[in-house]
């Protein structure tokens, strides 16, 4: 089975190699922000924007997830949780990352960022009154005052941007039917009353106007003007594909925005007053996650995450047009990147479902079929440590978009609600089928969501796989959603069904109780601190098949949440998770 220690070297590796995601830019200019791995953990690191080495500037045991600098003032707000919680924590820090306040105390409740108003007042929104729900708070950080409740409501929502004496929230219905409101302290406005699903995905606001990614009465999201004044939406440009974001300049009269084109992002800065849009030629095919523009709204910078450069920040001049690297990883990647081809199979029904196919030089050992999470989610060509490694190991990797994807408008996304839950199962049956992947032994993997799909395929199609590797996966749905947050639950059942009145089907289609069909060796990994997918789900499966005697490997992890983020439990569970493939699907290539 190989060299156990040069396995892990290789693992390590390709995890090793450094990142940097989430940039923002101090209130000077010369300053980048950034999240990076290169310790192990993520933590706040900064650059000069002119160029320069990235350094640490927040050092932490555990992991920072951003850091939201002031627009006035030598100031941060740093976001972190405990063991991967997710119950955030807010620190207003100087730019030496010593603190200067806290911005929360209770480590049981959320208090997720949202944004500043001006030098001194801070907006963030927080289930402390009650874990149900989240309310808007705002604190003014020269004052002793505690931060006050200035809007409360039972549901949830998110903070998208603030400026000045407004604010933009997203209030979810369900995880696709978004509510837009502009806030302030004069009262609020619902801009997009209707009576059918908008999903809404960034919002930035100007001096008069609030833009949008959202998708009124069609299918793709576009960028959308809306009137806090009352006037109709306007639709203002339709790329090809979803937008993902939308960003507004400090001076008000450009838009940064993110297209997403069936997979790949597609940078472009669009003139107000004109309405023309300026393509942006980017270093590599790959994804960005998150702009942010620079004060003086000449210049923006965004991360870039492919397997070609790995995930990195660049700085785009925005009058010329040029793109220069403001990160680097500083070493090679630990092998040529394989390139993903983008490919597509018709299901049994007819439907055409998309999927990236990541072939190893020679002849592959064995194949693996990765399912995303979400399930409103999409895999894309961006920086996957794991798929370059085992695609390096002799691995077939298909990583596909099963019906219920996003990204490939909003009837596709809608092919899996509720009694369709099968639908998209079956679709692995009928990719490994349509791929020729079945001419030799297959193992299926995935994580949340996709962690269930590998439960549900190994009951469903027990005769199809070699192995499954479930990370933080749904076995019971009914289980999960008693014991999920109490915030994720009315948002998440329109998708999956409600367990006063969908409950039988719930029951019906939850693999735990399919357990007795498994034959398959199965591999389980889970945070023990995982507020979505609770850990309960992992050792319900886990003890069903070891009454049943079927091979079982189980890592429990301590100090993670929903997914791994310290690197060396990423590396401990991927060589675990490798010598499992080698015993049960076929050897890897030798190194």
């Amino acid at each position: 089975m190989g060299d156990p220690a040069a396995r892990a070297a290789r693992v390590t590796a390709w995890l090793e190699y450094p990142r940097a995601w989430e940039p923002s830019v101090a209130s000077d200019g010369a300053t980048v922000y950034a999240i990076s791995d290169r310790g192990g953990l993520p933590q706040a690191w900064k650059a000069p924007t002119a160029g320069g080495p990235l350094e640490p500037f927040l050092p932490r045991s555990e992991r920072v997830m951003s850091v939201q600098p002031n627009p006035e003032r030598p100031l941060v707000v740093a976001v972190t949780d405990r063991g991967g919680d997710e119950n955030w924590h807010l620190d207003v820090v100087d730019t030496h990352g010593q603190l200067v306040r806290e911005l929360s105390s209770d480590p049981t409740r959320i208090h997720e960022p949202g944004g500043w108003r001006d030098g001194h007042r801070y907006v963030f929104r927080s289930n402390a009154r009650d874990p149900r729900f989240f309310d808007l708070y705002e604190v003014d950080i020269d004052r002793p005052e505690p931060p006050r409740r200035v809007r409360e409501e039972d549901g949830v929502h998110e903070i998208a941007a603030t400026r000045s004496e407004r604010v933009v929230l997203l209030r979810s219905v369900t995880n696709l039917d978004i509510d837009l409101i502009a806030w302030s302290e004069a009262g609020e406005r619902l801009l997009n009353p209707r009576s059918a699903e908008e999903t809404v995905a960034s919002a930035t606001l100007t001096s008069d106007r609030v833009y949008a990614a959202s998708n009124p009465g069609r299918e793709y999201r576009a960028v959308v003007r809306y009137d806090p004044g009352g006037s109709a939406p306007e639709i203002l440009w339709e790329p090809p594909g979803d937008v993902d974001l939308v960003r507004a300049s400090p001076s008000g009269d450009r838009l940064a925005v993110v297209a997403n084109d069936r997979g790949w992002s597609r940078l472009a800065v669009l003139d107000l007053p004109s309405g023309t849009p300026h393509p942006v030629a980017l270093p590599s095919e790959g994804v960005i996650d998150r702009v942010d523009w620079r004060p003086d709204s000449r210049g923006l910078v965004f991360d870039l995450g492919s397997m070609e450069l790995g995930t990195q920040v660049f700085h785009l001049d925005v009058p010329s047009g040029g793109v220069r690297a403001l990160t680097t990883a500083g070493r090679p990647l630990p092998a040529a990147p394989p390139t993903p081809v983008l490919r597509e199979f018709r299901a049994e029904d007819g439907l055409r479902v998309p999927y990236w196919d990541y072939l190893p030089s020679g002849a592959p050992r064995a194949t693996i079929v990765e399912v995303h999470g979400g399930p409103e989610a999409q895999a894309r060509p961006q920086y996957l440590p794991l798929v370059g490694f085992l695609v390096h190991e002799g691995y077939r990797v298909l990583y596909p978009n099963v019906r219920g994807s996003a990204g490939y408008g909003r009837t596709y996304v809608h092919l899996d609600d509720v009694d369709r839950r099968m639908d998209s199962v079956r679709d692995l049956r009928d990719l490994v089928r349509a791929s020729g992947a079945d001419s030799g032994p297959v193992a299926v993997m995935g994580g949340s969501y996709g962690g269930f799909m590998v439960l549900a395929a190994v009951t469903t199609y027990p005769e199809l796989w070699a192995a499954g590797i479930d990370v933080v996966g749904i076995a019971n749905f009914v289980t999960f959603l008693e014991r999920t947050a109490p915030w994720r639950r009315p948002i998440r059942e329109p998708e999956y069904g409600r367990l006063d009145r969908d409950r039988a089907l719930l029951e019906r289609i939850s693999p735990i109780h399919h357990v007795d069909r498994i034959r398959t060796p199965m591999f389980i990994v889970h945070g023990a601190n995982d507020p979505r997918v609770p850990v309960g789900e992992a050792e319900q499966i886990v003890a069903a098949l070891r009454e049943r005697r079927v091979p079982v490997e189980y890592l429990r992890f301590e100090d993670e949440g929903h997914g791994l983020v310290r690197q060396a439990n990423q590396i401990a569970a991927i060589v675990r998770a490798v010598e499992f493939l080698e015993r049960h699907v076929g050897p890897s290539a030798p190194p």
